[in-house]
């Protein structure tokens, strides 16, 4: 899962600044039907480039949207030092 996670933190281009935009990412926010859940739509919301690939890895029950508990996994990535986060394997 912290590969899913660090995979969509660089997808959403974290830097510096990426806890700014952690911050920004507020589950209810997202929710904007209120059905307690968070579609791949609403995520493109805030993540344009979010692909159905990346969702799907965040995804976790399959149920074609993101649960609190889903949603949350993302957050402690994109909260972290960028200078913490694992550095892709050499090819």
């Amino acid at each position: 899962m912290s590969k899913t996670v660090l995979s969509l933190a660089a997808l959403i281009g974290l830097s510096a600044t990426g806890g700014a935009f952690a911050q920004a990412l507020d589950f209810n926010a997202l929710d904007a039907n209120t059905d307690g859940v968070v579609s791949m739509e609403e995520l493109q919301v805030a993540i344009p480039d979010l692909t159905p690939e990346s969702f799907a890895m965040l995804d976790t029950d399959t149920d074609g949207s993101l649960s609190a508990e889903e949603f949350a996994a993302l957050m402690p990535a994109t909260e972290a030092p960028a200078n913490t986060m694992e550095a892709p394997a050499a090819q």
